[in-house]
């Protein structure tokens, strides 16, 4: 499943546990505060339980899972985003 997360984290040390999540679970930047990444759902599920333990009063986090059809109708405006495909993820 896609999924993108974006954030607003008021603390620099709340925002580097968060990234750390992130990219504990392969998610890729697309803006300083916007991440992508394809996952399963039981992935998903865990990924959003750890973000829940970590997340603080004034933080901020959007969690949007996209159908594989809506992710296709996006329309891309100026670069062409490409991502690195990962060969596998360290868990």
């Amino acid at each position: 499943m896609k999924v993108f997360v974006s954030f607003e984290i008021k603390f620099k040390t709340n925002q580097e546990k968060i990234l750390s999540i992130l990219k504990h679970f392969g998610f890729n930047g697309i803006q300083e505060n916007l991440y992508f990444a394809d996952i399963d759902f039981d992935e998903l599920f865990l990924m959003k339980s750890q973000i829940m333990e970590n997340i603080r009063e004034y933080d901020s986090i959007l969690v949007f899972p996209v159908c594989k059809s809506c992710y296709e109708k996006a329309n891309v405006f100026g670069r062409n985003l490409k991502f690195q495909e990962d060969l596998y993820k360290i868990f």
